[in-house]
């Protein structure tokens, strides 16, 4: 294999160039910045229907094996300065480095290389880079499945601390909603709290369902002095392997009615997904230890991922990035230039074993 050598700068570039573009509503400018930063590549625009959102893909027959990435992002939350890169010892902090603008400008660059390192050659990979991922409604791949016939293979790229994931934690999202009857702070004694029911429901059901529970967001009360008369819980919990979320859900909610003040509702459900061990495994496995010298550990992505989607159109998925999971959404989201070296070597290296086998 040959010795690669990444361009560090331009990586950076890169990454500050998507970083500094917000994208966590309207997507139309990054996606014009990759379509002009691979202006070799001939894209077409797929409408998802929502906002004048819309995937730009490049998808052919001839190649099965397809790439695939979100351009959105969550809101900056709480993050300071989100769209300008801040650099500390060769760690790019800002919103989307690691989910996932750092593994696109990664994407990007390998690309580059192999394109101007083979100018006679085909790029060996169909590509979508898809919008909406970070909403419930995944509208992105959701329409990218009614392209799918063509492919076969599929490698999602997403925050996995470069472990290669073929396998995708299922979950349950629900929300609680707790009513009771409102009463003057003083007298608090006498009357039911709707907080205090929500904590002990979901301690409880903690050790119901033998795991824990993820409160994503709860709240309830006023500043004023009294009893409130309601709560309302956002929580998830996971699916693992070999259960069934239907079954899952519910026995959740035949505990929950022993709660007369609980109201349940869905906000979404997904099955634990095995993406398969075939062709798309064995090859990012190859790319992997040529590029980097040593085996590539396997792993289970805990988090819903486009993969999702794109395996119900009948496509063996693997998902796999450099960078981590647990600091992407937060104020602290980062990706290392290593990390980005690494990734744009793999991919780079994956592009090449692809290109001999056709």
């Amino acid at each position: 294999m040959e010795k690669l050598n990444i361009d560090r700068s331009k990586l950076i570039k890169y990454l500050k160039d998507l970083v500094s573009i917000p994208s966590y509503e309207d997507c139309d400018e990054i996606q014009k910045y990759i379509m002009n930063s691979l202006s070799f590549i001939k894209w077409e625009k797929q409408y998802v229907g929502k906002n004048q959102l819309y995937n730009i893909v490049n998808i052919h027959s001839s190649k099965p094996f397809m790439v695939n990435t979100h351009v959105d992002t969550v809101p900056p939350i709480d993050m300071q300065n989100p769209f300008e890169v801040r650099e500390e010892d060769g760690v790019f902090y800002g919103r989307g480095t690691a989910d996932t603008k750092g593994l696109i400008a990664s994407l990007i660059v390998a690309l580059q290389m192999f394109y101007e390192k083979n100018p006679d050659k085909e790029i060996p990979v169909s590509l979508a880079f898809t919008v909406d991922e970070e909403q419930n409604t995944a509208l992105g791949s959701e329409k990218l499945k009614e392209l799918l016939g063509p492919i076969k293979y599929a490698l999602i790229l997403e925050p996995t601390y470069g472990r290669i994931c073929n396998k995708q934690m299922g979950a349950i999202e629900f929300r609680l909603d707790i009513n009771v009857q409102s009463a003057h702070g003083a007298e608090f004694e006498k009357y039911d709290n709707p907080s205090k029911i929500g904590c002990e429901s979901i301690y409880k059901l903690e050790n119901h369902l033998d795991r824990l529970v993820n409160i994503i967001k709860f709240s309830s009360g006023w500043e004023y002095y009294a009893v409130p008369k309601s709560a309302e819980i956002l929580a998830e919990i996971k699916v693992f392997e070999g259960e069934d979320a239907a079954i899952l859900e519910e026995k959740l909610i035949n505990y929950l009615k022993e709660y007369k003040n609980i109201r349940y509702k869905r906000e979404d459900i997904e099955d634990f997904h095995f993406f398969g061990e075939g062709f798309a495994v064995k090859v990012l496995k190859e790319a992997y230890m040529k590029a980097i010298g040593k085996e590539a550990q396997m792993g289970v992505m805990p988090s819903w991922t486009d993969a999702a989607n794109i395996h119900k159109a009948g496509v063996e998925c693997v998902v796999f990035g450099t960078s981590h999971l647990d600091v992407a959404h937060t104020s602290r989201e980062h990706i290392t230039i290593q990390q980005m070296e690494d990734m744009t070597k793999i991919l780079y290296t994956l592009f090449s074993i692809l290109s001999h086998l056709t």
